[in-house]
C-alpha cells in the first residue's frame, strides 16, 4: 500500500490530466500502484489503510519491546527479527516502514539525525548511566607484570562511580555480573545505559542494523532498561565514563602493588568511598555522593539476577509436569494436553511458561525435596498473576474495568480461567480491538472472555484466534462468533 501523500498526488495529477504512465514516472512507483488507487476514493483509501493498521498491531507489543531494548534500532533490523519470529507473518516492507514511523512518533523514539552531547550536557536524574570497560598494569610483590581488567560505571547526573576489577577480560557473563554488582552499589538501576559498540555486548552493527549477544539481551530484557550505543569513532559521546576509566588508572591503579584480585576490589570500594565518589567533582562542582542522594530516589529497584537454566518440557492430561523428581500442578484451561512448555530454574524460583506466547502459566519455589506434589496456593499461580497484569493493562480504561467487574460477578466460579484467557488475548489483539469487543460486551451484558474472543472472531476473522486456541475450544468459539454474526448481519 502505499503512503497518504503518494495517494493525494496520483489524484492531483489525475485531476490534471496526467496519463498513468506518466504519473509512475513522476512518483518514482510502478504503474500496477498507480491504476490500483487511480479511482479510489478516499474512504476506500481510509479503510484500506484502517486494515493494514490493525495487522500490524498484532506485532505492537514485540515491536515495542525490541524498541525499548534499543531505542536507535533501524526498523529493517525489526523486520528482519519480526520474519524470524514469526514466520506466518505477510506483510510488504513499505507497510512496515509507515506502520513503525507512526508507532516511533507516538512511542517518542524517533530517529535522531544527530545525537546532541557535550561534556557538560546535564542528565535528568536517575536517567542515564555509562559504562566501559579499562585494563591496566600492575605489579606484584614479586616484580611480575600482572595485568588486570575493569569494569566502570557512573550515572550521568550525580558522576557516583562504580569499579569492578577482574584477573581475566570481560565476557558476556562476567560483564552481566558486574552490572549486578553496580545496581547493588547504586541501590537501583537507571533508565538507560550507554555502551560502546564492543563484542561482549553486540554480535555486529552495521548503519544502526544491531545485533546484540543473546545473554546480553536477555539480561537487559530481564532487568528492563534501555541501551544506547555510542557511534564509532564518537568517544566524546561516553565522555563521563572515559573520565571514570583515567581517573580509576591515575588515582587508584598507579603506583599499587597487585596483592590478589578480592584485595584489589576490596581497596576499590574504599576508594570509592573516599577519593571516587567523596570529592568535588571538576566539572558539577559538587561532591557526587551528595548529589546521589537526590539520584537515588528516581533509580528502579532491581531484584536480585542470578544465573537461570532453562528446560523444556510438557504436562500430561491432569495438567501436572514432572521436574526434577518432583510434580507440579499447571492450570490446563487454555491449553492442549502435553502442549510443550519451558521451564526457568534460577535456583530459587521455578517459572513455567506457554512456549508459544511466553506467558507465565504459573510460579513455585525451588526445593531439595524429591517424590513430591505442588499444586497452586495463593499467589503462587497464574491465575492471580493474570487477574493483576489484566487490572495493570486496562488500568486507564474505565470501560474495561467495568468489565472485568461484571465478568467476576457474572463469573465468579470461573473468573480465573476467564482471566487467563483475557490476558492472553491482550498479546493478539491492540488495546482498541479490545474496547471495541468489550462495548459490544457490555451493551449486550455478556460479559465474559468466552463472549469477548468469540465477537473478536467475528470482527477481526478466525486466523488470529487459531494461533493460540486449542482445537475443540477454537471450533466452540467458532460456532458462537457465526451466531454473533447472524445477530449482527442478519
Amino acid at each position: 500500500m502505499i503512503g497518504i501523500e503518494q495517494y493525494q498526488k496520483i489524484q492531483e495529477y489525475k485531476a490534471l490530466g496526467l496519463a498513468q504512465t506518466k504519473t509512475a514516472k513522476a512518483l518514482g512507483i510502478t504503474y500496477t500502484s498507480v491504476s490500483k488507487y487511480w479511482n479510489m476514493s478516499k474512504e476506500d483509501y481510509a479503510m484500506e489503510a484502517e486494515q493494514e493498521k490493525h495487522h500490524m498491531d498484532n506485532y505492537r507489543q514485540y515491536i515495542l519491546e525490541q524498541l525499548k531494548i534499543c531505542p536507535q534500532i533501524r526498523d529493517t533490523n525489526i523486520y528482519l527479527k519480526l520474519i524470524e519470529a514469526f514466520p506466518d507473518l505477510q506483510v510488504k516492507r513499505a507497510t512496515f516502514y509507515r506502520y513503525m514511523k507512526a508507532l516511533r512518533e507516538q512511542h517518542g523514539y524517533q530517529h535522531t539525525s544527530k545525537r546532541k552531547i557535550s561534556p557538560r550536557e546535564v542528565s535528568p536524574p536517575g536517567y542515564e548511566a555509562q559504562a566501559d570497560f579499562g585494563q591496566y598494569k600492575l605489579k606484584d610483590m614479586y616484580g611480575r607484570i600482572v595485568r588486570v581488567y575493569f569494569f566502570c560505571m557512573v550515572l550521568s547526573y550525580s558522576r557516583m562511580k562504580f569499579a569492578y576489577f577482574s584477573p581475566d577480560p570481560f565476557t558476556t557473563d562476567t560483564a552481566i555480573k558486574a552490572h549486578n554488582y553496580a545496581f547493588q552499589y547504586f541501590g537501583g538501576r537507571p533508565q538507560t545505559i550507554l555502551y560502546d559498540l564492543d563484542r561482549v555486548y553486540v554480535v555486529s552493527e552495521n548503519l544502526g542494523n544491531i545485533i546484540f549477544v543473546p545473554a546480553f539481551e536477555e539480561y537487559v530484557k530481564r532487568i528492563g532498561y534501555s541501551v544506547s550505543l555510542c557511534r564509532p569513532r564518537d568517544p566524546q559521546s561516553k565522555g563521563k565514563v572515559e573520565e571514570v576509566i583515567g581517573y580509576a588508572k591515575q588515582s587508584f591503579l598507579e603506583g599499587r602493588m597487585y596483592t590478589g584480585i578480592d584485595s584489589l576490589n576490596s581497596a576499590a570500594l574504599a576508594w570509592l568511598d573516599r577519593e571516587g565518589n567523596g570529592r568535588v567533582h571538576t566539572v558539577t562542582r559538587k561532591v557526587p555522593r551528595e548529589m546521589f542522594i537526590e539520584e537515588q530516589k528516581q533509580l528502579i529497584h532491581v531484584k536480585p539476577y542470578s544465573e537461570v537454566s532453562s528446560t523444556v518440557a510438557s504436562f500430561d492430561s491432569n495438567g501436572v509436569v514432572s521436574y526434577k523428581g518432583n510434580r507440579y500442578q499447571i492450570d490446563v484451561g487454555v491449553m492442549d494436553p502435553h502442549q510443550r512448555i519451558r521451564i526457568e530454574d534460577d535456583g530459587e524460583i521455578l517459572l513455567f511458561y506457554d512456549t508459544d506466547t511466553n506467558e507465565l502459566l504459573a510460579k513455585y519455589p525451588v526445593t531439595e525435596d524429591t517424590g513430591q506434589i505442588f499444586k497452586p496456593e495463593g499467589n503462587n499461580n497464574r491465575n492471580r498473576v493474570s487477574h493483576d497484569l489484566i487490572k495493570q493493562y486496562f488500568a486507564e480504561h474505565e470501560i474495561a474495568q467495568e468489565f472485568i467487574r461484571r465478568m467476576e460477578q457474572e463469573q465468579p466460579k470461573y473468573f480465573n480461567s476467564h482471566c487467563i484467557r483475557l490476558n492472553r488475548m491482550t498479546k493478539f489483539y491492540s488495546m482498541e480491538q479490545m474496547l471495541d469487543g468489550i462495548r459490544y460486551c457490555i451493551e449486550t451484558e455478556r460479559c465474559n472472555a468466552y463472549e469477548l474472543l468469540a465477537y473478536m472472531m467475528y470482527k477481526h476473522g478466525e486466523q488470529i484466534a487459531k494461533k493460540f486456541l486449542p482445537n475443540q475450544q477454537y471450533f466452540n468459539h467458532l460456532t458462537r462468533s457465526k451466531e454473533i454474526r447472524r445477530e449482527i448481519d442478519g
